[in-house]
């Protein structure tokens, strides 16, 4: 099923500007839209737009196109009756893309005021309450450009999230009153439903799975990892659980999902840590604890960048070197381990009832970033950093970050705005990204 975030395109002017520079700008800026714009479905109007006849005959076509986002070029100097009848008749957001002005020579007129059309074109969305953005710029603008790609990136993953599936693997560990969620305000925040599935189908799957195929999954582990820290039968329970999860997964549908992993899977010695690290590295995204909060940022911050995430616990400053460090179970994706610092493949750090991957993770610019619903209203909390050379000085995977934000100030902020003790950490710095989306979604950014 396509999901992909539909564009419309239009070139305006009003009727008493010369045409020749809309025209020019119909083809190069229709042009660079179709090319540059990502992996969306762009539709662009091949005539310039300044009547109520060319608008309607542009909403028409948009219409049976699905459009999600209107471009419109400021071809010329436009009155305010083609944006705000865009926003009228479709009632999707509005960039208006005003291009420089050509050069000018003093005895000729002018030949768009592109800049003030703009202006005038957004206070009027404005004052309609409609969804609008302003861009001064060329095509050949890097500043500009991005900009537009930006706007485009953010409604591409709102976009992605809507009428997606959500997946619980069990509710949320004992007492861990954070990890619950609000499944109707989900819905409405996100536009995300939630369906469950018992761990007793992993469990029952993973009594099916033949004994060759365990025994060969074993020798395929032992090539990659030190396993000699695994107590007896953990591997085998460690293999069981990734083949069983590789095998139901591709089934239920869901986009993302997490999971309960204790104490029932403690209970039956296969927490599952190692196994989520593995399964992010091949497309199929868990998180842990029955976090659904964490997992929906954790989702997000995967659409935005294609990347694997981490979810962490917080759980030390260093006021000398201003870092904070991140630490989890053994769940982080091989392709975020630092090798130089050593990985072994063990026993749950803490409670020693499954697998665990223990090591440190790569260094680089991260975001660290939670929605987090409080009194029934979603807040966006962000901490971007720059992850550090990180040795391992307990089980577990862990890794050091240098933020912006002095850490003597950190804990007073989480008092303060009631953080969770969950992040979500992606090795990309997207938290303009992410603080465009909030603001699409009515959605408080809270600065870490």
């Amino acid at each position: 099923m396509e999901n992909k975030l539909h564009i419309g395109v239009i070139t305006s002017c009003s009727g008493r500007w010369p045409r020749e520079l809309p025209e020019k700008r119909l083809r190069l800026y229709g042009d660079w839209c179709r090319k540059n714009l990502g992996d969306t479905k762009v539709c662009v109007f091949e005539k310039i737009v300044g009547s109520q006849a060319e608008l309607l005959e542009a909403v028409e076509i948009f219409r049976k196109s699905a459009v999600d986002l209107v471009i419109q070029i400021i071809g010329a100097f436009t009155g305010d009756d083609i944006c705000c009848g865009i926003y009228e008749q479709l009632r999707v957001p509005v960039i208006l893309w005003a291009p420089k002005e050509d050069a000018w020579d003093r005895d000729e007129r002018m030949y768009a005021n592109g800049l003030c059309c703009a202006s005038m074109n957004g206070a009027s969305l404005r004052r309609l309450q409609a969804p609008h953005y302003i861009v001064y710029g060329n095509c050949d603008d890097t500043k500009a450009t991005d900009k537009i790609r930006k706007i485009v990136r953010a409604y591409s993953a709102v976009h992605a999230l809507r009428g997606t599936t959500f997946g619980l693997f069990g509710y949320r560990p004992t007492a861990f009153y954070n990890c619950a969620s609000d499944e109707v305000l989900l819905r409405k925040t996100f536009g995300i439903r939630l369906e469950e599935t018992e761990l007793k189908v992993l469990f029952d799957q993973m009594k099916e799975i033949p004994e060759e195929e365990v025994t060969k999954e074993e020798q395929h582990v032992m090539s990659l990892w030190d396993t000699s820290l695994m107590p007896p039968g953990h591997l085998e329970n460690h293999c069981r659980l990734y083949l069983a999860l590789k095998k139901i997964y591709p089934a239920l549908g869901y986009a993302y999902s997490t999971i309960k992993c204790w104490p029932e899977m403690g209970n039956a010695k296969t927490q599952p840590c190692a196994v989520l690290g593995r399964l992010a590295d091949e497309g199929i995204h868990i998180t842990c604890e029955g976090d659904v909060d964490a997992g929906i940022t954790a989702y997000l911050e995967h659409v935005l960048t294609g990347k694997v995430t981490f979810i962490a616990d917080l759980i030390n400053l260093s006021e000398e070197e201003n870092t904070v460090t991140f630490w989890h179970c053994g769940n982080g994706a091989p392709s975020l381990h630092d090798k130089e610092d050593g990985v072994v493949l063990a026993d749950h750090p803490l409670a020693g009832q499954g697998s665990a991957f223990w090591c440190s993770l790569k260094s680089g610019v991260v975001t660290a970033a939670r929605f987090s619903n409080i009194d029934g209203q979603y807040r966006l909390f962000l901490l971007p950093g720059t992850a550090v050379p990180t040795k391992r000085n307990t089980r577990g995977c862990m890794v050091n970050v240098k933020t912006n934000t002095p850490v003597t100030t950190l804990v007073d902020h989480i008092e303060e705005t009631g953080m969770s003790h969950h992040y979500a950490l992606v090795w990309s710095d997207i938290a303009e990204d992410l603080r465009m989306i909030a603001g699409i979604l009515g959605i408080p950014v809270v600065e870490l």
